[in-house]
């Protein structure tokens, strides 16, 4: 069994066909299980979140025939081998986490961060490479989500974008900088208010030739942030600016080493 929720919410058997999961109840309520994975789950957490603090007279016996009908979805090839276990007062979804694209995810990025905090910058960028080609779009899209997938699903958007961050901060202590100023400027944009995203841009602008460029980076980012939020750019991208300024020779790939420039 399979489960992919960084995009459209999939299922897939053992053979890696997908299982047809359309309504949205039993979408709803296999993300809870999922987002509990190997934990008792009571029926009153379930049902809580199941109809969002709206539950109807009904909701216990429609929760028993959902998860009914979802252990026949989930059913693999040998009968009465359902990943769903009843507990003593609720459910309980048994999986490796091996088995679920957004645990493996967290996982390929921690071995990336761990291979650049040793210096191998190929590694990193394999791993950072590896664990982002999972996302397939907004996690968990086609699921009605409350509060509790919300937070989880914003917790992994911003894992996304750290772990794309680092890939860069790899990338260009690999040398990379001039590749990745398409990539770096289509982040930027779509990510207005992250600095660290344009402190890497403005580094691999000047690194290419490009200070002017570099610099105007800087005074959107300035600009961007005082007209949204009101406030200046952190140390993170005014000292990068004074020293693009004064042609800091730091600055070039022979004096840097992995995120020294853009994480401080």
């Amino acid at each position: 069994m399979l489960f992919q929720v960084l995009g459209p919410f999939l299922a897939a058997d053992a053979t890696g066909e997908i299982l047809e999961i359309v309504r949205g109840k039993h979408r709803h309520l296999l993300a809870l299980l999922l987002f509990n994975a190997n934990l008792a789950v009571s029926t009153d957490y379930l049902i809580e979140h199941l109809w969002q603090g709206r539950a109807p007279r009904s909701a216990l016996n429609n929760l028993r025939t959902y998860i009914a009908q979802l252990r026949r979805l989930l059913m693999p090839a040998v009968p009465g081998t359902s990943p769903i276990s009843t507990r003593s007062d609720g459910y309980c979804l048994s999986i490796s986490p091996q088995r679920v694209d957004a645990y493996l995810f967290e996982k390929l990025a921690a071995q990336a961060r761990t291979a650049a905090e040793r210096s191998d910058l190929t590694g990193a960028a394999d791993a950072f490479d590896r664990a982002l080609a999972l996302w397939r779009g907004e996690a968990f899209h086609g699921v009605d989500t409350g509060d509790e997938l919300r937070a989880w699903q914003q917790r992994l958007h911003e894992e996304r974008l750290t772990a794309t961050e680092d890939l860069f901060d790899v990338r260009l202590a690999l040398g990379r900088h001039a590749e990745l100023i398409g990539r770096l400027t289509d982040f930027a944009y779509r990510n207005p208010l992250r600095e660290r995203p344009h402190a890497q841009l403005m580094l691999a602008l000047y690194r290419c030739g490009r200070q002017a460029e570099a610099l105007t980076t800087y005074r959107h980012l300035h600009d961007t942030l005082m007209t949204h939020i009101g406030c200046q750019p952190t140390a993170l991208a005014t000292e990068l600016h004074q020293r693009i300024l004064r042609a800091d020779p730091s600055l070039t790939l022979q004096s840097t080493s992995v995120g020294l420039i853009t994480k401080g």
